[in-house]
């Protein structure tokens, strides 16, 4: 399984205060997940789940599994999920090669991964791998908007940003084609438009 250590020691290292950090998208995070209208024992999948913060919002009587390589932000999310009653299979492990069979999930959730992770189009496949034909994926990340190039503050902020926590110059549109991926809903949120709240789907013609 192809490790990452720097992303593995820099989130060891915002465990402790990731949860205050993440705060301001506590609302979106709410919106992201009410809008895929889960249903009773259908079975989600949160890569990349960090401290477990969607959990707050996740039914429980839905299937929940999630994956992360900060084995500190894991613990965190198991103790979220033991308070909130939730019976979640919580892994550590790396996004790129998801331990789950084909099709296993009818939702994936990517909040705040695929422009954090290396290699985010193969981050994208392995989700689209192990979604459902007909399933619904949640993204919340920080995106350039659909066919226009990164502004030139956005670039200039990306230098110190890269070094801290992630890639503000990526594209979205990209991965999700090379992973068969559509496109339903896409929403500008959060710092002045800079992050993008998108529902995507897995045709239900794909095998």
């Amino acid at each position: 399984m192809p490790d990452d250590p720097r992303n593995r020691r820099r989130y060891n290292f915002y465990a402790p205060i990731y949860d205050t950090l993440a705060r301001v998208f506590t609302a979106t995070r709410r919106r992201a997940v009410e809008d895929l209208g889960l249903q009773p024992h259908e079975r989600v999948l949160m890569v990349g789940c960090g401290t477990g913060l969607d959990l707050d919002f996740i039914p429980r009587d839905v299937a929940v599994a999630g994956l992360d390589i900060a084995p500190a932000m894991l613990n965190r999310a198991r103790r979220r999920a033991r308070r909130l009653g939730h019976v979640a299979d919580l892994q550590l492990g790396d996004a790129r090669e998801l331990p789950w069979p084909d099709a296993t999930f009818d939702v994936v959730i990517l909040h705040f991964i695929l422009a954090v992770a290396p290699e985010p189009e193969r981050i994208a496949r392995e989700s689209a791998r192990v979604l459902r034909p007909g399933g619904r994926v949640s993204i919340l990340d920080k995106f350039v908007p659909a066919g226009r190039p990164p502004s030139l503050l956005r670039r200039a902020t990306n230098l110190v940003a890269r070094a801290l926590f992630s890639d503000l110059n990526r594209s979205l549109e990209p991965l999700l084609a090379g992973a068969d991926l559509r496109i339903e809903a896409d929403a500008n949120v959060g710092a002045g438009g800079w992050y993008r709240l998108v529902r995507a789907t897995r045709p239900a013609g794909l095998a």
